[in-house]
């Protein structure tokens, strides 16, 4: 089941929104996701009521509402729900660069919606059902299964590389390129010699050559710079269509 709901402060957009959402999946999602549009919510209080008992995939989120933002609720899903897929969802496109800090899948317009939404959607579906993607590493004391999208970087250790996450840290014993191989058909970057970083997990990128994440600061080496800013701004630019 892929639960999808929408937050907008005009609950006529709101609605109207939930309608075309509907006939997307009536008619263009495969029946084997079995999507389910929620009741459309005007309120950032409206929406942290209801994920205190239901799970939301995918929310359609405003960004410019009264008392709180959606970058505000953003970040309260982010450490709430983590796995709920956010797509922001505005008439401003001035907020698209100050969206990433917040980890959006796609920032929608309101203008472009009739042209865009069918394809956001169907790509944020085709997400949550990859979501649960997985490597198997091994260390010196236990097999462990991850979630690619929970690794947010690998580096290097002598003769190790640790795989990071939010919340944890494997050593593994081999090289960075043994490393590679396990992400190689995800969407990370080889930033130095010793670390890949998952692109997914970039919060910004500070001129000259630092990124941040949610739960570190990597520099990328000068001589990488330049490809990294081309491969990092062809994946912003998938987020805006």
């Amino acid at each position: 089941m892929v639960t999808i709901a929408v937050c907008d402060d005009d609950i006529r957009f709101a609605r109207s929104l939930c309608g075309k959402i509907k006939d997307i999946c009536a008619f263009k999602i495969p029946e084997r996701y079995m999507c389910q549009v929620a009741a459309e919510m005007s309120s950032s209080r409206a929406v942290l009521e209801y994920i205190k008992s239901n799970t939301i995939n995918i929310l359609f989120l405003d960004i410019d509402m009264p008392g709180e933002t959606g970058f505000q609720l953003a970040e309260k899903i982010n450490r709430l729900s983590p796995d709920t897929i956010i797509i922001f969802v505005s008439s401003y496109e001035n907020f698209v660069f100050s969206s990433f800090e917040y980890n959006p899948f796609r920032f929608l317009r309101k203008n472009k919606l009739s042209e865009e939404l069918e394809d956001v959607l169907i790509k944020a579906v085709e997400r949550h059902m990859s979501n649960a993607e997985t490597v198997t590493i091994k260390t010196d004391r236990e097999t462990v299964e991850l979630r690619v999208r929970d690794i947010h970087y690998i580096r290097s250790e002598k003769n190790y590389y640790a795989v990071c996450g939010i919340d944890f840290e494997y050593k593994c014993r081999g090289t960075m390129a043994k490393a590679g191989e396990l992400i190689q058909k995800y969407g990370f970057f080889r930033i130095n010699s010793g670390c890949f970083v998952n692109m997914e997990r970039i919060k910004r990128f500070e001129s000259p050559n630092k990124i941040v994440l949610e739960n570190a600061e990597l520099y990328i080496s000068l001589r990488k710079v330049s490809a990294f800013k081309e491969a990092y701004a062809l994946y912003t630019r998938k987020r805006v269509l």
